[in-house]
């Protein structure tokens, strides 16, 4: 057979998973052979994340002696995180749109060739979770992209399964040396090979690698991914905006009700005042003057009967004002110490505004750029995925209570079995 030449790219992609499902259709794809595409993997991410790290997040958490410690969601400890990146994505091509076309006589060879690679990737790749894999042919070349999160486990620090493409590629056997040899790049190009042994047996001899990572890759998929990526942010920023919205009115109406419950508590310092200028009105008359001793009284006898009483009658008013005066003065210092925590949480909350003011700014600006449509389309695919994740979280909780009712009930039931068959023993026993 006669061997003709064609080059291979691998390529790491920043990934867009709804451009991947044609979730979303960026302007260079021809809808009328979307029909030929292949779907071989496409998983919730979310949904792969618990089903990866949930049982070795239950393990770490119950260890941490600490809450600040303690972590409640990993899919959203490594989404927000820059250790680690949430998913990989390489695109597999073969040959360019000139010697490959998606509409040309080399497609199926192609399609075929691609195919058979992504066979045998998992079974090469035990460490790297595929979640998400399509061939496209509805563009200019056939290519494969392949979504992955890369896995490192019986961890000796962290959780004992978490996300680290060093440690699952160092499993593979692939050890980075410098900046130049990285184990990126060492396993992309055991992928090429394995790409160009599956080319030979369809009779296609791989060319010499160019130093530009993207030659294989047409203008226009650069521009779609590029655009992707941007819609698969504005999504994010969009899910981002909502909750910060959500937490800010939440803040403000708890601000609002600490303010009334302030205004509250100074009018019932103002009513406390009041009742005091009362108080203090009724020690002015008379009956608080000593009177003058009579000229027949002894001392003792003016002591005890008008001196003493009065005495008694003072120490009761001082011990009165005492304690109001320091009820008060709590009352006061606790009202300045809220005033200036609410003053405090006002200034961070106008901060707040400004930045939403200006994100919603940045998303109208995106908005009109892609189209209010597309960006309508793109808010209810996450409100509908976010609905969907918290109904099955309902669902789960609820099942699990109800698995532990039943539990418990049949404890109860066992114990009360146990209980009956034991006095039963034993009244036999008596009538024997």
């Amino acid at each position: 057979m006669d061997f003709i030449v064609r080059s291979i790219s691998v390529a790491f992609g920043n990934g867009c998973l709804t451009h991947n499902d044609r979730s979303f259709t960026a302007d260079n794809v021809d809808g009328s052979r979307t029909h030929l595409n292949i779907a071989y993997v496409n998983e919730p991410i979310k949904e792969v994340y618990h089903k990866l790290f949930d049982e070795a997040l239950e393990k770490y958490n119950a260890k941490q002696m600490r809450n600040d410690r303690r972590i409640s969601d990993y899919y959203e400890k490594i989404r927000t995180g820059k250790q680690e990146k949430l998913f990989h994505e390489i695109i597999i091509q073969v040959g360019n749109r000139e010697d490959m076309s998606a509409v040309g006589e080399n497609a199926e060879l192609a399609k075929k060739i691609l195919d058979e690679y992504f066979t045998g990737f998992r079974e090469r790749n035990h460490t790297l979770h595929v979640f998400s894999a399509h061939l496209h042919m509805d563009e200019a070349t056939p290519h494969l992209h392949i979504d992955f999160i890369p896995l490192a486990k019986n961890s000796k620090r962290g959780l004992e399964t978490r996300v680290s493409l060093k440690q699952a590629l160092k499993v593979l056997g692939f050890e980075g040396e410098g900046r130049e040899n990285t184990e990126g790049n060492q396993w992309a190009n055991a992928e090429k090979k394995y790409l160009a042994e599956v080319m030979e047996r369809y009779g296609i001899t791989r060319s010499e690698d160019k130093e530009e990572k993207r030659e294989h890759l047409s203008v226009l998929d650069y521009k779609k991914q590029e655009r992707s990526r941007e819609v698969e942010e504005l999504t994010e920023q969009a899910e981002a905006l909502e909750q910060t919205n959500a937490e800010a009115k939440r803040e403000t109406e708890e601000m609002r009700e600490s303010l009334e419950k302030m205004k509250a508590e100074l009018s019932a310092l103002t009513e406390d005042k009041d009742s005091i200028d009362l108080e203090l009105s009724k020690y002015n008359g008379e009956e608080w003057d000593l009177p003058e001793p009579s000229a027949l009284m002894s001392a003792k006898t003016f002591r005890n009967k008008h001196a003493l009483p009065l005495i008694s009658k003072l120490k009761d008013v001082i011990r009165k004002l005492i304690v109001t005066i320091k009820d008060i003065s709590k009352m006061w210092s606790k009202a300045i110490q809220e005033k200036d925590y609410y003053q405090v949480r006002c200034r961070r909350l106008s901060f707040e505004n400004d930045e939403l003011r200006r994100d919603a700014e940045s998303f109208h600006i995106v908005r009109s750029a892609i189209g209010t449509q597309e960006t309508d389309n793109i808010l209810r695919r996450a409100e509908e995925e976010r609905k969907r994740a918290e109904a099955e979280r309902i669902a789960k909780e609820k099942a699990e209570r109800e698995a532990k009712a039943r539990a418990r009930e049949e404890a109860r039931l066992a114990r009360r079995g146990f209980a009956v068959g034991k006095k039963k023993s034993r009244d036999e026993r008596g009538d024997r």
